[in-house]
C-alpha cells in the first residue's frame, strides 16, 4: 500500500486498522483521527506526520522515524516503540501505557523505560 492508496482508502471512509505500512515514506502524512490499531509502521518514515487523536494501540513502530510528528492525544497503548525516533515530536496528552519505549529516541536522548507487561 502506498501513500496515495492510503489517502484514497481514508477518504472513502474505509478502515486502515491492522494494515502493513512497514518501510514506507509517509513523511508529513495526515493520519489525524484515524484508528491505526495493530498497524505495522516498522522502519517507516513518519517525519512530521500528523498522528493527532489517533489510536495506535498495539501498533509496531519499531525503528520508525517519527521526528517532529504530531502525537497530540494519540493512544499508543501497547505500541512497540523500540528504537523509534521521537525527537521533536509533539506528545502532549499522548498515552503510552504498556508501550515498549526501551531505546526510543526522545528529545535527543535515549529512553530506557521498560514495559509494564
Amino acid at each position: 500500500m502506498d501513500a496515495l492508496t492510503i489517502s484514497q482508502t481514508i477518504s472513502e471512509g474505509k478502515s486502515i486498522a491492522g494494515k502493513d505500512f512497514s518501510g514506507l515514506n509517509l513523511a508529513g502524512f495526515d493520519f489525524s483521527g484515524q484508528d491505526l490499531t495493530g498497524c505495522n509502521f516498522k522502519n517507516s518514515n513518519l517525519q512530521g506526520a500528523n498522528l493527532s487523536n489517533t489510536k495506535l494501540n498495539n501498533s509496531d513502530l519499531r525503528l520508525a522515524d517519527m521526528s517532529k510528528a504530531n502525537l497530540f492525544n494519540a493512544d499508543l497503548t501497547g505500541a512497540k516503540l523500540r528504537r523509534a525516533n521521537l525527537t521533536g515530536s509533539i506528545r502532549m496528552g499522548c498515552t503510552v501505557k504498556r508501550s515498549a519505549l526501551k531505546g526510543a529516541y526522545i528529545a535527543g536522548k535515549t529512553a530506557y523505560i521498560e514495559d509494564e507487561a
